[in-house]
């Protein structure tokens, strides 16, 4: 061998090395865009699936412009990060939606206003020392808070999203808007939305740690958050009051005592802390959860009654403490007295990670078994009805859907996986009519009924009343946006009503029929799809 292939050879060695460890994380995967893909016969575009369609899929290549080059000037892009948490946000003067996906460097913001054909627009560099598999975001009016834990002088990173609605054809790196730098680095963030306020939670170095429990955050100026207080249980981990995420609420359970009153959740290693945080300055612990074979009390989430609190251990599985995937439920009618009322248990032994509710459905993802959807209109004996298996090529404990956000507008839901990428998913309208929830009708009304459900562009309301009364029909998205006015006038009782429904300018996807008379008001879930 000649010397100067000898050193050839040597050169594209090191070419293909440094390829290969830039690229080690993209895996062998491909997009999916322009086209959905239906679950048939238990896979979707090589993904194992039930119930659930595939409309789109982008891998880490997808999300990111960075590139380097290799020794002979040809452009290798640097995708060495992998995906973590994200959150959405609907514009409401556009009418347009994005995501916010967590990259171990970044934030990279997606728009999802056609789910089957999804825009990478960009990314906002971290602010921290260094890059974090721990990121976390969320969302109030039109700023996104930023956090990241491990990550150095972080700080919460808040960034003015109306920035998104003028980006042109090629993704740009975009610039904070501001720094928030009361706290440095932060495991997770939680905003109730319904009283602006943010919670900074998990915090460990710098700042007002406030032991690593909730460090409240005014947001009056959505762009500037002012410190309010601090809350710790101690019985959180290391005995400080750490909490590694939490929900909340402006609480309307059936508890009376607690009607009205801003109520946190907190997942604190060693169980769930159930806090009154309405007077910042003097917050109150109600109660505290405890269980049995507790390994890592890691996140929850409450259903939309606020009388169940679904709740997941991340390390039972993986410690041994139980043999398959675990998932708590309690029973929280009474708050100063949390029941545990069941353990539901799947037929592996994943970690569970995130988890929403949406109606009487429960999003779980499930690390290497991706999202994982759970029925859960009788609390107690939850049933999987459908799931999308984000990582099938290989079983390492830890890669897979890290999260999920099941709020998007149209029904979608978006599922990010740790080195998979980006999935839009359409659970089938087998799981959204099975689930709904059953609607209690007043007397009034002798009959409510529509069809075809799902339906394309057009459908027919049924409605009888027993007296006449002035109606008026409106659609609205999931989460209670009016889209727009189907019917107003006047309905004479004791006869059939039918009205059309003619929907053509909205995206496929779950939308709701408000009916509402002078003396009731029902609703009804229907399935719009352009196919």
């Amino acid at each position: 061998m000649t010397l100067r292939f000898k050193a050839f050879a040597i050169l594209m060695a090191f070419t293909m090395s440094l390829s290969i460890s830039m690229n080690v994380r993209a895996q062998s995967l491909s997009s999916n865009t322009g086209a959905r893909i239906d679950c048939e016969n238990g896979v979707a575009a090589g993904f194992p699936c039930l119930n659930v369609d595939l409309l789109s899929h982008l891998t880490l290549l997808d999300l990111t412009t960075q590139a380097g080059t290799d020794p002979f000037g040809n452009p290798i892009f640097l995708v060495d990060f992998e995906l973590n948490d994200m959150w959405g946000w609907y514009d409401e003067e556009t009418d347009r939606e994005f995501l916010i996906v967590g990259r171990e460097d970044a934030a990279a913001f997606v728009e999802v206003t056609d789910p089957e054909n999804p825009v990478y627009l960009g990314h906002l560099p971290h602010s921290g020392t260094r890059a974090s598999i721990w990121r976390d975001i969320k969302v109030y009016q039109n700023y996104a808070y930023i956090v990241a834990d491990g990550a150095g002088s972080h700080g919460v990173q808040v960034f003015d999203l109306t920035q998104l609605r003028s980006v042109g054809p090629d993704a740009i790196e975009f610039s904070m808007t501001f720094k928030y730098t009361g706290v440095n680095s932060v495991h997770n963030i939680v905003i109730n939305e319904d009283t602006g306020f943010a919670y900074a939670v998990g915090s460990r170095s710098g700042g007002e740690t406030c032991g690593g429990g909730l460090h409240m955050m005014d947001l009056s100026d959505p762009a500037l958050p002012v410190f309010a207080g601090c809350y710790a249980q101690a019985a959180g981990g290391a005995n400080t009051g750490y909490t590694h995420d939490a929900q909340c609420v402006v609480y309307h359970g059936p508890d009376l005592d607690w009607l009205g009153k801003e109520i946190c959740v907190a997942s604190n290693e060693k169980g769930v802390v159930f806090a009154d945080v309405t007077e910042k300055s003097l917050p109150v612990t109600v109660s505290i959860g405890t269980y049995p074979l507790t390994e890592y009390t890691h996140q929850g989430w409450l259903s939309e009654d606020h009388r169940f609190y679904f709740q997941g251990d991340e390390l039972d599985e993986l410690r041994g403490a139980v043999s398959s995937t675990r998932t708590l439920v309690w029973d929280i009618q009474d708050l100063d007295d949390p029941i545990l009322a069941a353990e539901h248990f799947a037929d592996r032994q994943t970690i569970d990670h995130n988890m929403y509710v949406v109606g009487n459905l429960l999003f779980q993802s499930q690390y290497k078994d991706g999202l994982r959807i759970m029925d859960i209109s009788d609390p107690e004996n939850m049933v999987e009805v459908a799931f999308f298996d984000t990582h099938p090529q290989d079983q390492s404990v830890w890669a897979g859907s890290w999260s999920n956000y099941p709020f998007l507008k149209n029904g979608v839901v978006a599922v990010n996986s740790s080195t998979d990428g980006l999935f839009l998913l359409q659970p089938s309208s087998e799981i959204i009519t099975k689930t709904e929830t059953p609607v209690e009708v007043p007397s009034v009304v002798s009959l409510v009924s529509f069809y075809p459900n799902p339906f394309q562009n057009f459908g027919t309301l049924e409605l009888e009343l027993k007296r006449s009364e002035s109606v008026r029909i409106d659609l609205l998205d999931v989460l209670g946006r009016r889209i727009e006015q189907i019917y107003h006038g006047r309905i004479t009782g004791g006869s059939v009503v039918s009205v059309p429904v003619r929907i053509s300018s909205v995206p496929s996807g779950l939308y709701v029929l408000r009916i509402s008379g002078e003396s009731f008001e029902i609703t009804k879930t229907v399935l719009h799809t352009n196919q």
